[in-house]
């Protein structure tokens, strides 16, 4: 990828998406001090039950007449008469009460505006005058000494000092609509109404409780959209947050990690919130989290994030085996949860349950050896949208190197680091240049925490391509990751991987691609003091070898563009790289593409391994929906590889298959197309059954939703050649 970034435009898109609801770090800056800023909006005012007053304006705009407008809101109600003239008790603002006809009565209603359509008055005044008749029908006030409040929060709002001649409009809706009632069964209704349902009403039971009211259906209102007061937002950084919540004891839950907001009434309303934190969990009507926030309804949700994380776990043991996940946040707050995955099965876990908004790392141990690997899928900032995935490291290490990087045009290139200890982690970076020029930095990490370094940011590193090392200069090591966000001629998305923590003489890559519009590049890193001479063998899937050498200066950085190779045009590939005098270096691959040349573009990284191995485990994998895996098998050796591979998917069943890879070729294995494994998630083992060690990797190509938003691309990974009992992920996220 040397360069290409002149014939990219520099400038690109970096605005957030916001939808209705965000519950998220403002920036990467706040996230990483440890108190993110948290939006939150909503719809509607009030309860929502009954008539929608904003949809009534918009309703009588377009010219519905009121009894169209009431018929609609109220379900199968009929219209009759009552006494105009029949005396009202009224308790006032002023605490007095006053005995005033009906006619009076609504006379002095301050409801709607004078200048609102007729018809909407007249609509409201058959609602407030039947309203009135149920209030004293159920005798809500009898006992108090009267029939009805002004309060328009328990009854309906009204003034005893109105100058009711300058409402004009009102007294003539309340004249045209003279003794109309609605009734259902004969009976007045409970004619509730609101200043707006949000886009759609209430059940009454939805909202009070009690029995369903056959009239007071929720139903959609498409109208009340139009309001400028449709819609409301409000602001709260993590700290203030957290401080409402944890001043009651029926939402005091410490730290928050969860807002569970799912559980909704039919018109969309939070019926009960679900609140998880360090103090525990605690369920408590959404009503409770609209007081305490001063939200003007029950009509709030959280905008889902724009990055997506999941842990998927292979259990290959017989038995099953408990596997805990402990996050770890910027600021060294830490949160744990436990699972029980089942005996020879692929478990996911989605790390936005658990924690939300956050950069996180997280440390996976099990009781029983598995093999883990993290998935992102993300819309970031509305300009990259992909995924990727990577394997776990088992240990801490004091040394990462890392081949592949690229600062340049709209590419974004994150080393994040992953402190697993109590103590601080002192870090250098050690970034290597094209011809072999190095520039340094240096950063501490905090215990028990996760930090990201931004190269577009470290000076010197404008506009290149750079390999780093980053090294622990204290305490018991640290794992590192890198992450690339990008667009790559048009394709636009995401990479990561891990880093290597040795140089080696050999290495190899499984993938590789330059068909359709797939771009490959071959990644080569020499920290050495000596000019490392590499031979490269591209092998086939028809089994010829391509072979180029290259010389890679000290402490450079060097890019293999593989789709400009004679005899690599379309053409599916392994590679294969050997220092030929004896100097050890770094190797990684990169593929760009639009994956059948159908829009779904992005691009991916992976590690090169040092050796093969006869057995290989790939975590993750998918058949459902628009995802395709598939497994790639690279065979080094001079004879033909018999291969057994396992499928493993949820339930603990499995799929095997066996197949023969020719000498010194790759050989791919489209996992969708595999008898028993559509529609599934599905973990991959394969093993050598004939002595020849291979190379596994698994690519996976999707159109990924979360309900709300798409997100497709590609990513992939080389497989692990063995459980461990403890997994670390530096790189990870669930917010923008």
């Amino acid at each position: 990828m040397s360069h290409f970034w002149k014939r990219i435009p520099a400038a690109v898109l970096m605005a957030a998406l916001m939808l209705s609801l965000v519950l998220s770090p403002a920036s990467s800056e706040s996230a990483g001090a440890g108190d993110p800023v948290y939006y939150f909006s909503g719809t509607g005012r009030a309860h929502g039950v009954g008539m929608c007053m904003d949809g009534v304006y918009y309703r009588a705009k377009e010219g519905q007449d009121y009894r169209t407008i009431l018929s609609y809101y109220y379900t199968g109600i009929a219209f009759s008469a009552t006494d105009e003239n029949r005396p009202v008790r009224v308790k006032g603002r002023d605490g007095q009460i006053r005995v005033w006809t009906m006619h009076d009565y609504l006379h002095h209603l301050q409801e709607e505006p004078d200048n609102y359509p007729m018809e909407e008055l007249k609509a409201l005044y058959v609602a407030a005058r039947t309203y009135t008749l149920s209030v004293i029908a159920r005798n809500k006030h009898t006992a108090q000494g009267f029939d009805i409040c002004s309060s328009g929060d328990c009854c309906q709002a009204c003034d005893e000092n109105k100058n009711i001649p300058n409402y004009p409009n009102n007294n003539a809706a309340v004249d045209a609509t003279v003794g109309q009632i609605m009734t259902y069964n004969g009976q007045p209704i409970i004619a509730a109404y609101c200043g707006s349902c949000g886009g759609h009403s209430e059940n009454n039971e939805d909202v009070w409780g009690g029995s369903a009211i056959p009239y007071l259906r929720g139903k959609p209102d498409s109208y009340c959209q139009y309001s400028p007061r449709y819609s409301w937002n409000a602001t709260f950084r993590r700290s203030e947050l957290e401080a409402r919540l944890n001043s009651r004891s029926d939402t005091a839950v410490g730290i928050l990690y969860v807002m569970d907001l799912s559980n909704r009434t039919p018109g969309g309303r939070v019926r009960t919130a679900r609140l998880t934190g360090s103090g525990g969990v605690k369920s408590v009507p959404g009503s409770t989290i609209q007081g305490l926030l001063g939200f003007q309804s029950t009509k709030y949700d959280i905008v889902r994030s724009n990055f997506d994380e999941y842990i998927c776990v292979l259990n290959p043991n017989p038995q099953p085996t408990v596997v805990t996940f402990t996050f770890m946040q910027p600021d060294g707050t830490n949160s744990v949860q436990a699972e029980e995955v089942g005996a020879n099965s692929r478990f996911t876990l989605k790390v936005n349950d658990y924690l939300q908004f956050q950069e996180v790392s997280t440390k996976v141990v099990s009781d029983a050896p598995v093999i883990a690997e993290r998935a992102l899928y993300f819309d970031c900032r509305g300009s990259f949208n992909g995924g990727s995935v990577s394997a776990g490291a088992t240990s801490p290490q004091q040394r990462w190197y890392f081949a592949e990087g690229y600062t340049g045009g709209t590419f974004e290139t994150y080393i994040t680091v992953q402190n697993p200890e109590q103590a601080p982690a002192d870090v250098r970076f050690t970034f290597m240049l094209p011809g072999g020029g190095t520039i340094e930095h240096t950063a501490q990490a905090p215990p028990a925490s996760r930090m990201t370094l931004m190269l577009d940011g470290v000076p010197g590193l404008e506009e290149t391509d750079v390999s780093a090392l980053v090294e622990c200069t204290n305490g018991n090591g640290i794992i590192a990751e890198r992450s690339s966000y990008f667009n790559y001629y048009g394709a636009d998305g995401g990479s990561n991987s891990p880093g290597v923590t040795a140089p080696s003489p050999t290495w190899y890559l499984a993938e590789g691609y330059t068909g359709q519009k797939f771009d490959t590049y071959v990644l080569m890193q020499n920290p050495g003091e000596q000019v490392c001479s590499v031979d490269a063998a591209f092998m086939r899937e028809d089994g010829r070898n391509i072979r180029r050498t290259y010389e890679l200066a000290p402490h450079s950085r060097y890019t293999v563009h593989a789709d400009n190779i004679a005899g690599l045009e379309n053409a599916g590939f392994s590679t294969s790289l050997v220092s030929s005098n004896g100097v050890e270096f770094i190797a990684e691959r990169a593929m760009y593409f639009d994956y059948n040349g159908c829009g779904l573009d992005d691009g991916h990284a992976s590690i090169g391994v040092q050796s093969p191995a006869e057995t290989w485990y790939l975590a993750e994998g998918y058949t459902g929906g628009r995802f395709d895996t598939w497994v790639m098998i690279q065979n080094p050796e001079a004879a033909p590889a018999q291969v057994r591979v396992t499928f493993n998917t949820p339930g603990g069943g499995s799929v095997q298959k066996e197949y023969t890879v020719k000498a010194r070729s790759r050989f791919t294995i489209p996992v969708d197309q595999v008898e028993g494994l559509a529609d599934t998630e599905v973990a991959t083992t394969v093993q050598s059954l004939n002595g020849l060690k291979v190379i596994a990797e698994r690519a996976v190509y999707f159109v990924y939703t979360d309900g709300y938003c798409l997100r497709d691309g590609g990513h992939d990974t080389v497989g692990v050649t063995s459980p461990s009992n403890v997994w670390y992920f530096a790189e990870g996220y669930t917010g923008l």
